[in-house]
């Protein structure tokens, strides 16, 4: 079965069991989904030496990626077979510095849904809950 015969919430449940291979995206930014539900996804990412500026820190791109993934995955959790979706505005905020070989995790939650327009969050976290950046997304569904 392809992922476009799928919900898709059983698209992001493949991911999970691994019925369903990660996109390419998550080998160049490492995230694995670990849970997902109807509105509200979460990720595991771990940054590393490959995503350090020229400053030495975690550069901001590793944020933005993380962030429209997570943002994008509580929208598709939504999803009908056969129905997309597409980001089309991300306002992220970076809080605090990341550092490289920590794993964080980045949670998508759904803020409101409607028939052409949905609107989700996210955030980046480490395990005690403490955010080191955040975003809104919103995205517009694509029916065929």
């Amino acid at each position: 079965m392809t992922t476009q015969q799928l919900s898709g919430l059983d698209t992001l449940k493949g991911l999970i069991d691994g019925s369903i291979p990660h996109s390419a995206m998550a080998k160049v930014i490492p995230m694995k989904l670990v849970q997902a539900e109807t509105g509200k996804i979460i990720y595991e990412t771990t940054p590393n030496e490959e995503h350090l500026n020229l400053q030495g820190g975690i550069h901001g791109g590793f944020c933005a990626t993380v962030l429209d993934s997570v943002t994008g995955a509580a929208a598709h959790s939504l999803m009908d077979t056969g129905v997309g979706f597409a980001t089309i505005d991300l306002n992220i905020k970076m809080i605090r510095p990341m550092q490289a070989g920590k794993t964080y995790l980045g949670v998508g939650t759904l803020i409101n849904a409607g028939r052409t327009i949905v609107s989700t969050e996210g955030k980046i976290v480490d395990e005690n809950g403490k955010i080191y950046a955040h975003a809104t997304a919103t995205l517009m569904i694509l029916r065929k």
